[in-house]
């Protein structure tokens, strides 16, 4: 592939910068992770460009990954005039960001989770010659933004990778062709596939039940709470709450779930942890885990970890959760939303029965989402990309010199 920076002797770039609009640590952000680690592993060299200051960065930073800041537009719903002008000034602000980053970095290939990142990045790519490649975390039904702005990048994108098939349904709504889509289960990092040390301390006599996951609305949090106060047969079970706020606007969420713990009389027995550095050891020192979220889960990166680890998981219905767990062999799964199916199924695996399920999951999850196996493909679709981009019209790299003010 010849690039706009290709040497006279035309070697090629094997620079991916990868394009991230949050700078919180969640699941989608641990993939970023992942593939950032991946693409060193096999020659690539990973950039990052994200809102900065953040967790993501810093972890990125920690690994001595490359990471670049960029004002990037979250690109949040909003029906208002000055909301809908504030976006689109960022999305020009993102897209004039990431171009300035990928003239920096010699990029050969753009790699974005979002459609509102892709958005951001079509410039660059047109300009530049370049390949977008969007990873898909999202699942029917979509929302109406997010369909209207996949819809408009649709022709922009070189290649829709999926991380499940539940995402894979959601592309082929949008119309995306069929050679343009892939689908590439995530993977767990080692740490998840050897055997930690459970963590140490935790209060209470247990059993020990844990949710782990960012904190927003959609991950069922109260739904899990609720499920705690019907545990009759467990009066003593200690809820351990994992993982910090995303967004600023999600802040009044925590203060909502004491109140509720509270209301519950089960406020002693729940503990928020926020975000910790020693989730694999946290999730070993767990008697069952818990996914609660009621909808836009495409595959949980979560629920592969705990199944990694051989914890007893219950999981509600959505997304590809049936792509990680078989109900009633590796897991139990329950409708989405519904306490009290949680609790019962929460009663049921904490029984001898569910240590055998534990078991199996170990089995299931360590032979299916390897690093090993996540790395190579994501790297075969790397190379081919790379190969099959076309090089930029230009004549000389001066001439986007002022697209970059």
């Amino acid at each position: 592939m010849a690039t706009l920076w290709s040497s006279d002797a035309g070697r090629e770039t094997s620079s991916v910068l990868t394009i991230s609009r949050v700078s919180h640590l969640g699941g989608v952000e641990r993939i970023v992770l992942s593939a950032a680690e991946a693409a060193r592993v096999h020659g690539f060299r990973p950039v990052l460009a994200c809102p900065v200051p953040g967790r993501l960065a810093e972890e990125m930073a920690r690994r001595d990954l490359p990471v670049r800041a960029a004002r990037i537009e979250r690109g949040r719903a909003t029906v208002s005039p000055w909301g809908l002008a504030r976006a689109l000034s960022g999305f020009r602000r993102g897209a004039r960001d990431v171009l300035r980053l990928a003239l920096q970095e010699q990029a050969g290939l753009l790699h974005v989770h979002h459609p509102v990142t892709a958005i951001q990045a079509r410039m660059a790519t047109k300009v530049l010659g370049v390949p977008l490649l969007i990873h898909v975390h999202e699942t029917l039904p979509m929302p109406p933004l997010y369909a209207l702005l996949a819809r408009l990048v649709r022709a922009s994108c070189t290649l829709w990778l999926c991380v499940s098939e539940a995402s894979r349904r959601m592309v082929r709504a949008l119309g995306v062709a069929e050679e343009s889509v892939k689908l590439l289960y995530n993977a767990v990092e080692a740490s998840f596939l050897d055997t930690p040390r459970p963590a140490a301390g935790l209060a209470g006599p247990g059993p020990h039940l844990g949710l782990f996951g960012v904190l927003e609305p959609r991950k069922g949090h109260a739904v899990f709470l609720r499920a705690l106060s019907m545990l009759d047969k467990f009066p003593s079970a200690q809820a351990w709450i994992v993982g910090a706020v995303s967004f600023a606007d999600h802040r009044s969420y925590l203060d909502k779930l004491r109140g509720l713990a509270r209301e519950l009389g089960i406020g002693e027995r729940v503990h928020f942890l926020g975000h910790r550095n020693d989730v694999p050891e946290l999730m070993a020192a767990m008697d069952a885990i818990a996914l609660a979220s009621t909808g836009f889960e495409s595959l949980p990166t979560v629920l592969i970890e705990a199944c990694a680890l051989g914890r007893p998981v219950v999981a509600s219905d959505v997304g590809g959760v049936r792509e990680v767990i078989t109900h009633g062999k590796t897991g139990l799964i329950v409708p989405p939303g519904d306490a009290r199916a949680l609790a019962l199924a929460l009663a049921s695996i904490l029984s001898p029965a569910g240590a055998q399920l534990g078991l199996q999951a170990r089995a299931d999850a360590q032979r299916r989402f390897t690093p090993e196996r996540f790395g190579n493909e994501l790297a075969d679709c790397y190379r081919r990309l790379l190969r099959g981009a076309k090089p930029a019209a230009l004549s000389e790299p001066g001439a986007v010199s002022w697209r970059v003010r």
